[in-house]
């Protein structure tokens, strides 16, 4: 199993690693798991890296065994449960049909996962501070691409 090189990349950059919790209006952070078994694909791992500070929602990269990577987002902590030797869990972790309902697709890449992420945050912070009106031009490109028809630009 190999980690995504976008990802890799971005977890080694200084600059980088941390811009997500930087730029997070619901406080979210970096926190990234060793590989744990997918419960829903034999050979397949997830590997954790954003929680938001509720665990409302946990972000992993989903790794397939035949290399393919992308993002995926549970309201579970699969680190956690797996270790609840004995203890009520969230979810039935034997449940494949429980399993695939937690376990939801969020983007292909990281690097895509990573630019909305960092680019709906900041649309959040500066419509919350300035209005449309200060908006940067990335910020605003971005916004106007999911205006409905007939919004002028």
């Amino acid at each position: 199993m190999t980690l995504p090189r976008d990802f890799v990349t971005f977890q080694t950059d200084s600059k980088l690693r941390c811009s997500l919790d930087d730029v997070s209006v619901t406080g979210c952070w970096t926190d990234i798991s060793k590989p744990l078994p997918s419960p829903v694909e034999p050979g397949a791992f997830l590997v954790r890296f954003l929680r938001d500070q509720q665990d409302c929602v946990i972000w992993y990269l989903y790794l397939r065994p035949s290399g393919e990577a992308f993002v995926v987002h549970s309201y579970l902590d699969y680190e956690y449960e797996a270790r609840r030797d004995g203890e009520e869990a969230e979810a039935d972790l034997d449940d494949p049909e429980e399993q695939r309902a937690a376990i939801l697709w969020c983007a292909p890449s990281f690097e895509e996962f990573a630019h909305r992420f960092w680019i709906e945050n900041r649309l959040w912070h500066a419509l919350n501070d300035n209005g449309l009106s200060g908006l940067e031009p990335q910020l605003r490109d971005y916004l106007h691409h999911y205006a409905p028809p007939g919004i002028p630009a």
